[in-house]
């Protein structure tokens, strides 16, 4: 501790400018060297009222206090020289195993001929050519998934419109219990039994029917074995029993490949690689490769940052000149996609990797089927990924995922109409994946949280 507001009687407080209220207001002397950089932390609780925190400085030979201004400072996480800084003393280096993920997984093949299966054609599927950004309405207009348990999705504390702060909604219980307890009743045949509902989301369609996917934790008769069970069942419309839907069958081995577009933003790319190692190592998830198109980024050496023991060998690197172009650098890394059942998940440098994206994108996006568009929650300027203040972009189409079957098919991005302008091709882009057709899954993910960052020096 170098220097404190407090008081052992009272909360301590200050008037902006007075450093002399406080005994421990002032510290000792410390002799900081020009042309060095370093880490410094400052925290507040905060009461009720306005909030302040400023921190002084006196330069050499000067004992006048004033406060550091911005010349001097610079974000951590935006720091360039990330090598000079050691390691914040509270982060943890490891996290707890998320052991879902871990768990074996329920073969298909062992209850498909214990639930009959049913033609699955939502209501909401586009059958007509679309006007220009109507896909964006479209995909307002029609019912909110939901989910059980509650999630953590509640952008809480703040000031944007409450339409866009809210959770996703959450799911009867009762509903719950009826649909899981007829799945799994279907398996006892099996000797599996219900340990824990992990996550349940629905799909409404008041006009065809409901389709659940669904996440459990299932036991097996005299063992002390767990099993993971994730499949998507229908209910039609007037009717209480549970159908597998045809067509609706994901894979859980196929390989996500995350598609960044680059241009001098090396700190963003260092946060990426260390949020994705995090998501692989606890999840134990390795079947993804990472395609980086770079625009002659001078701020990283792009193939040392990827040199690391998960990255090296699931990493591409695709150098470009000229101007930044968004769009044809999404359609020239989609083009190296190896396998039409490979996934392209298009992403964003400023986003968190929560441990589960990968899973989640693999049980959303079908071939010829499902599209899967993630909501990302756009942090306010002041939030940290913990506390999760700002809205979420109901709007926003760019972090999507598809198999590259789907991708060829409606043509990728747009590249006759969006260059170097930016905004408007994800909504393009909704346009034509949803007159494939295919059902589009909208929803919002937990700790999918894009930053608020500066635009110096970025893209063009």
């Amino acid at each position: 501790m170098i220097a404190r507001v407090y008081s052992p009687k009272e909360s301590a407080w200050t008037e902006k400018g007075d450093y002399k209220k406080y005994p421990d207001q002032i510290s000792k002397g410390i002799a900081l060297h020009a042309y060095k950089k370093y880490y410094i932390e400052s925290l507040s609780k905060q009461g009720s009222g306005d909030a302040h925190v400023s921190v002084y400085w006196s330069l050499y030979n000067n004992s006048t206090l004033e406060i550091i201004s911005s010349k001097y400072l610079s974000s951590f996480s935006e720091n360039n020289n990330r090598e000079s800084i050691p390691p914040h003393a509270g982060k943890q280096k490891g996290k707890s195993k998320i052991y879902f993920n871990h768990l074996p997984i329920i073969s298909k093949e062992e209850y498909i001929s214990l639930i009959p299966s049913c033609p699955y054609s939502p209501s909401f599927l586009v059958r007509t050519k679309l006007k220009q950004y109507q896909g964006v309405w479209l995909t307002r207009e029609r019912a909110p998934l939901e989910v059980f348990p509650q999630d953590d999705t509640d952008m809480i504390r703040s000031n944007y419109k409450s339409g866009w702060v809210k959770p996703n909604l959450l799911l009867d219980k009762n509903r719950v219990d009826s649909v899981v307890g007829k799945f799994v009743n279907s398996l006892r045949v099996r000797k599996y039994f219900l340990k824990k509902v992990h996550k349940v989301i629905r799909t409404p369609d008041p006009k065809n029917g409901d389709r659940y996917l669904l996440n459990l934790e299932l036991g097996l008769d005299n063992t002390d074995q767990s099993f993971r069970l994730s499949e998507h069942v229908y209910q039609k419309e007037g009717n209480d029993t549970l159908c597998l839907p045809e067509g609706i069958t994901w894979n859980s081995s196929a390989t996500v490949y995350f598609i960044l577009p680059v241009k001098d933003q090396g700190n963003w790319v260092h946060h990426f690689i260390n949020q994705l190692t995090e998501a692989s190592l606890s999840t134990g998830d390795t079947n993804f490769h990472v395609i980086v198109i770079d625009y002659e980024s001078k701020d990283i050496d792009m193939g040392k940052a990827f040199n690391t023991s998960l990255l090296s060998s699931r990493h591409t690197i695709i150098s470009l000149t000229g101007k930044f172009y968004k769009t044809f650098a999404l359609n020239k890394a989609a083009n190296i996609v190896p396998n039409a059942h490979d996934i392209i998940f298009l992403f964003d440098l400023h986003i968190d990797v929560p441990a589960d994206i990968m899973d989640s994108v693999r049980m959303n996006t079908i071939a010829g089927r499902m599209a899967y568009f993630p909501i990302v929650g756009r942090l306010a300027c002041d939030s940290t990924s913990a506390l999760h203040r700002g809205f979420w972009q109901i709007d926003g189409f760019g972090v999507m995922s598809v198999y590259k079957s789907d991708w060829d098919r409606f043509g990728g991005m747009n590249i006759n109409d969006y260059k170097f302008k930016w905004g408007g091709e994800d909504w393009d882009l909704i346009d034509r994946v949803l007159m494939l057709p295919v059902e589009v899954v909208q929803i919002k993910h937990p700790g999918l949280y894009h930053y608020h960052h500066s635009k110096t020096r970025m893209w063009n």
